[in-house]
């Protein structure tokens, strides 16, 4: 059988499918540990950790902040675990569990290093470096659910859901945060780079396009834009 390859076919398929995805169309939502735990637990954090100021408490909102702030962000890889066996003579692979890589995102650094702060605070509630001898919680204490998206560039108004892939991190922790680097020469955009551990990842959107209309992929394209200024110099 002869495979047609006429570029009005090639176009055909392409706009079937929603167009060519875009890596800058993105979203990723994040829920800090503190903000699913009570007042009193809060409180009772501040006198453990006395190292960290009290004001960091305070400053943590919710994840719109980390959605805005994230410049890149990977989507979560598998590999399935294999062994070999023997079979009428024949080596071949058997699967017999999986993997999955570590997920890395980016964010940029504000004046008041309100993303420093946020993963400063996270990673001392996985271990308590406090005093002299380290001390872990307990995995339900510090884990997390962390959402990906990576959304269409659709201008359609009936579609409300832009989410051409979407999983979730489930029970994720930060185990990297990367360095800081100042020096006379860095003149240009600071970003703090995370790596994130996790118990598995599955698809949670981007199966269906429902009616409706979601802002979430123009106010992300927006910021793009803004970002872009900043790295030209074109705004203050």
């Amino acid at each position: 059988m002869e495979i047609s390859h006429r570029i009005d076919d090639m176009k055909s398929l392409i706009g079937k499918r929603g167009g060519i995805a875009r890596g800058n169309r993105y979203g990723v939502k994040i829920t800090h540990p503190l903000k699913n735990i009570n007042i009193h637990s809060q409180e009772k954090l501040k006198e453990e950790y006395q190292n960290i100021p009290p004001t960091i408490f305070e400053m943590i909102q919710d994840g719109r902040d980390t959605y805005m702030l994230c410049s890149a962000v990977s989507l979560p890889g598998k590999r399935i675990s294999t062994t070999e066996a023997t079979h009428n003579h024949n080596l071949a692979k058997k699967p017999y569990s999986m993997a999955t890589d570590e997920v890395s995102m980016t964010f940029l650094l504000t004046n008041d290093y309100y993303i420093k702060k946020y993963f400063d605070l996270w990673q001392e509630m996985i271990v308590d470096s406090t005093h002299s001898h380290y001390k872990t919680r307990y995995k339900k204490e510090y884990v997390a659910d962390v959402i990906i998206e990576a959304l269409d560039s659709s201008k359609d108004i009936q579609v409300t859901d832009h989410r051409g892939y979407s999983n979730i991190l489930e029970n994720a922790y930060p185990i990297q945060m990367s360095q800081v680097e100042l020096g006379e020469g860095q003149e240009g955009l600071m970003e703090l780079t995370i790596t994130w551990e996790y118990d598995n990842f599955r698809i949670t959107g981007g199966l269906e396009r429902k009616p409706g209309f979601d802002k979430s992929g123009e106010r992300k394209e927006k910021f793009d834009s803004i970002r872009s200024n900043l790295e030209r110099g074109f705004i203050e």
